[in-house]
């Protein structure tokens, strides 16, 4: 009988009480017990909602944690616009900057990459469009999956110290390499749950190569960080699914410092992951973690990207509010970059060090590349 109750005060679903009754006829006016039954909240729980007797409360306005760090975006050059042809964009993520300065952009929905020189001057663009479930090797081309060089929605990119560049073709769930002129030379990687094969990817997106060119590749929907070899050949994974230190929640881009620790944009769980190697380089350990006031939405096209300079600083790009965050190497916020109020970046998405200071950004919003300047905080 109180089941029966419960459904008619929360539901007004009378079917339970008329069985009950052996009647049909019951309904909020035609309830003849109605005028007896009082609902009772318990007034620690009420006053949680409604403080009785109280005059209403003014509305808080939330506080800005980094508006006393917070300048308007001023960049020293802006390369690019939105378009088809080469030097010319559509929803650039990832960027690269190569040794000499040059850069590598992953021109997304344009499905190729671009080579650019410093000055912006197109050096090459490779790849084309093809769709395909991944593949991995070679060989598998003539089987029907998508032939080396093509792309389907690429996100990641990284240069190795050899010159090899690496890029996470995403849709393709696989990972291909490229000589730096853009000549294709091996892929690995196909669609599948973490638990199928280390090479099963399910949307991997940011890449980062250490100095001893192993390739640490966001396995976002997979939510882990897996580790290669310059080959292919797989060498150890860190993260699972979950908010606790280590574990990982829709995990974005990677960025490498110089003593080899891993940073990871954790993205919804709205922070920065620290993860540190062992002597061997097989295990992988969380030793820091710090909060990112952003990266409130759960788009599947605005991801934020990270980036570690000379000194030790990490940036961040937060897309949904055109800006650009920068830690100090103990995670504290020390600058940000807003794009918005001055009109310079509409959905920042990839980040780079230019290796003098500066940081490059992708505005996936606007099909460009903007160099903010040389600026320690």
């Amino acid at each position: 009988m109180r089941n029966a109750v419960f459904q008619i005060w929360f539901n007004d679903d009378f079917t339970e009480w008329g069985a009950l009754k052996n009647s049909t006829a019951y309904s909020l006016t035609d309830w003849g017990v109605s005028g007896r039954m009082h609902y009772y909240i318990r007034k620690d729980i009420a006053a949680q909602l409604w403080p009785y007797g109280a005059s209403a409360q003014a509305l808080v306005t939330p506080v800005d944690p980094y508006a006393a760090i917070t300048t308007p975006a001023s960049p020293d050059l802006v390369l690019g616009m939105a378009g088809t042809e080469p030097g010319q964009f559509q929803s650039p993520r990832a960027v690269a900057v190569a040794a000499d300065g040059s850069l590598y952009v992953v021109d997304s929905m344009n499905d190729r990459i671009q080579h650019l020189s410093p000055d912006g001057q197109v050096l090459q663009v490779w790849g084309t469009p093809r769709a395909g479930t991944g593949t991995t090797t070679p060989a598998d081309v003539s089987q029907g999956e998508a032939p080396g060089g093509t792309f389907n929605e690429p996100w990641g990119i990284a240069v190795a110290p050899d010159g090899s560049v690496y890029v996470a073709d995403t849709w393709n769930y696989r990972i291909q390499k490229f000589t730096a002129d853009g000549t294709f030379v091996s892929m690995w990687g196909f669609f599948g749950q973490a638990a199928d094969a280390p090479e099963a990817f399910y949307g991997p997106r940011g890449l980062a190569v250490d100095a001893q060119g192993r390739v640490y590749v966001a396995d976002t929907g997979n939510k882990r960080i897996v580790v290669f070899g310059p080959d292919g050949k797989y060498i150890t994974q860190f993260g699972a699914s979950g908010m606790g230190l280590g574990e990982l929640d829709e995990p974005v881009a990677v960025a490498l410092d110089a003593a080899g620790n891993v940073y990871v944009t954790d993205t919804w769980n709205q922070r920065v992951q620290v993860f540190a190697p062992d002597a061997g380089g097989l295990v992988y350990t969380a030793i820091a973690e710090w909060p990112v006031d952003g990266w409130y939405g759960q788009s599947v096209e605005n991801k934020p990207f990270i980036a570690v300079d000379a000194t030790g600083n990490i940036s961040v790009t937060d897309p949904e509010l055109c800006r650009v965050i920068t830690f100090s190497p103990g995670g504290q916020p020390v600058r940000v970059w807003d794009g918005c109020s001055a009109g310079t970046l509409l959905l920042p998405s990839g980040i780079a060090s230019d290796g003098s200071g500066g940081l490059w950004v992708t505005d996936a919003g606007n099909g460009k590349q903007v160099q903010f300047p040389t600026q320690n905080p």
